[in-house]
């Protein structure tokens, strides 16, 4: 990150030199200071994910309540700092105040008001990772909201997701096999990590065989990292040694999130350098002239960028029918299941929560996805293309930033919309009324299957499609209010550079050429630095 900081500290310098506006570098510069490479940790309930983060925190007292119920499970998000120790509660709303390590080892979370926990702490260990956020995040067994909450909030910052199984139940069981399947198809690099090692059987290899087998079924031939810990024993070596390699990768992780938003500054500062040494030897004609090429060049770009959002517009509602039918086919094909959930008076919503969001996931990877790239490319191009004279428009877009933005705000309002659809209580009431009769169990499938056909499926595409297309609609906005903001800066540039020349206009010659010849070298300076985060 330093190249970025230098970068950064160098167009600062150059841009008060001339006068320009460096809201853009604090901004820049403010998201960097809280930066961490984020590292949830995940598993059932009793699975020693908080017995081993206190492992690694090297606590003699715990700090992280283990054996907690689903009621008071929030993220507990763990970070070094060089300042004493703080603990801040974060609440639903924005809320948010600070508690000791005292009080917070009192402290009973209640899930429904707390949204997480921030602890800064001067550990030893969190020294050796100081840009790495671990996150213990409540056990999947306390139901699907929670698993919406893990993937939802941190799938789209986190680097990579650690996966708890104790050494005593190495059972690869739905609620985390969902989680591992979702993470796989957004590519998330995963480990396996074995905590309770100590209460291993003697058959542990043959176990832990038949869990590798087990896993392949949710993550197919991806490669995973295996690491065995046991907070009894004080055991973490391999886990830490897994996170160490983490750190090392950090500041290329983070170097890589921020290039793009410093290029395009710096690209701002240089066009407003060259529009200055281009305009400095022309006569008040040809300044007007260029003035003139200027706004007329900016009014085409403005055309061509309102053609390709409304063409793009247009094929929104196509890709959103075409990811409903997508849902529509996952939830027929798993309709066997469904109605033995139904039979057995399980959770339907449960399932149908897993089904919709796997479903959404790879539908809008495969069908909106590449529109995306395709209109981030041609938005691109019709700016890009635009030039004055030798001054182009620059346009640096985090195409990867805005896919993954896009696919987990579809798929988490798409699954939220389940939350409120009061399906089991519908099935479920009309399964006990067909058990009461003498009917035979085929014939009770057939009256479910016509009653999750008949009602249940329309009435989650209807809610999943009007939410899929709100969310696309209200991302692709915001994506083309960034790109209308930085046409403005880059407009308000240049109509500063050529005002800043008329109002130089009486200055002596030679300053002029004093002038030019400091405007060549700022250039060659800012080319230097583009180079180097190249």
């Amino acid at each position: 990150m330093e190249n970025i900081r230098d970068a950064l500290a160098q167009i600062k310098e150059i841009n008060n030199r001339y006068g320009i506006s460096n809201d853009s570098v604090a901004q820049l510069l403010h998201e960097m200071e809280g930066a961490k490479v984020c590292t949830p940790i995940i598993g059932k309930f009793s699975s020693g994910k908080s017995a081993l983060v206190n492992t690694l925190l090297g606590w003699s007292t715990r700090l992280l309540k283990e054996d907690i119920t689903p009621e008071t499970a929030v993220p507990a998000e763990v970070v070094y700092s060089e300042m004493e120790d703080s603990i801040t509660i974060i609440g639903n709303h924005g809320d948010s105040r600070d508690v000791s390590v005292e009080e917070y080892r009192e402290f009973e979370a209640d899930a429904s008001t707390v949204q997480r926990v921030r602890i800064n702490l001067r550990s030893a260990f969190l020294k050796e990772i100081p840009d790495i956020m671990l996150v213990d995040m409540p056990g999947f067994d306390s139901g699907f909201e929670i698993h919406n909450r893990a993937i939802d909030s941190y799938l789209p910052q986190s680097s990579a997701y650690i996966i708890a199984f104790p050494a005593d139940d190495m059972i690869v069981r739905s609620s985390v096999g969902n989680i591992l399947k979702e993470l796989c198809l957004n590519e998330m690099p995963l480990c396996i990590v074995i905590t309770k090692y100590d209460k291993r059987g003697d058959d542990f290899e043959t176990t832990f065989t038949h869990l590798k087998e087990s896993l392949k079924r949710y993550v197919g031939e991806r490669e995973l990292r295996y690491c065995r810990t046991s907070s009894l024993e004080g055991d973490a070596e391999e886990l830490e040694e897994f996170l160490t390699e983490i750190q090392e990768e950090s500041q290329h992780i983070l170097e890589k999130k921020f290039a793009k938003p410093t290029l395009q500054i710096l690209g701002n500062t240089e066009n407003y350098l060259k529009t200055r040494i281009k305009s400095n030897s022309l006569s008040e004609s040809e300044l007007g002239e260029q003035e003139e090429e200027l706004q007329r060049k900016l009014q085409t770009i403005g055309k061509k960028f309102s053609k390709e959002q409304g063409d793009f517009n247009a094929e929104i509602s196509e890709c959103v029918g075409e990811i409903k039918e997508d849902v529509r086919c996952a939830l027929e094909n798993d309709e066997p299941t469904l109605v033995t959930i139904v039979m057995n008076n399980q959770d339907l919503n449960e399932r149908l929560n897993t089904i919709v969001r796997n479903a959404v996931t790879e539908s809008v990877k495969k069908r909106f996805v590449p529109k995306v790239e395709k209109y981030l490319r041609r938005v691109a191009d019709c700016i890009n293309g635009e030039a004055i004279g030798d001054i182009c428009i620059p346009f640096h877009y985090d195409t990867e930033k805005v896919k993954k933005g896009i696919t987990s705000s579809v798929v988490a309002v798409a699954a939220g919309l389940l939350l409120g659809l009061p399906i089991l209580g519908v099935v479920a009431a009309f399964a006990l009324h067909i058990f009461r009769g003498s009917k035979r169990r085929e014939q009770m499938r057939q009256e479910i299957r016509a009653k999750l056909r008949g009602e249940v499926f329309p009435q989650v595409l209807a809610e999943v499609g009007r939410g899929i297309e709100a969310t696309i609609k209200e991302q692709i906005s915001l994506v083309n209010t960034s790109i209308e903001e930085e046409i403005a800066t880059q407009k308000e540039t240049l109509e500063k550079a050529l005002s800043d020349v008329k109002n130089k206009r009486e200055e002596e010659e030679s300053q002029k050429e004093n002038f030019a010849v400091d405007v060549e070298k700022d250039l060659e300076r800012i080319g230097e630095i583009k180079d180097g985060l190249r």
